[in-house]
């Protein structure tokens, strides 16, 4: 007695598939980068620097956001002038 095996499963190729173009691109260089500019110069989050009699850090725009815009904010200065 011979045993006879039939198969009814559909069979699928990907030789004939059309290439999928992308719908969107990823480029880093138009993303808007978190820095305070100064004189030419690039300044990260937190970084201070001091112009005339002016002490300036680089903070966050709005307080509530992690990663929105950087922007330059005059800090208060905790040095009482000393009168001669």
């Amino acid at each position: 007695m011979g045993v006879v095996a039939i198969s009814n499963a559909k069979q699928y190729s990907t030789e004939n598939l059309p290439v999928i173009q992308p719908v969107a691109e990823f480029q880093l260089n138009t993303l808007p980068q978190r820095h305070c500019l100064y004189a030419g110069k690039s300044y990260s989050l937190g970084a201070i620097i001091s112009t005339d009699n002016i002490v300036l850090e680089c903070r966050s725009e709005q307080t509530i956001e992690l990663n929105g815009p950087l922007k330059w904010v005059v800090r208060q200065s905790s040095l009482i002038p000393v009168a001669p």
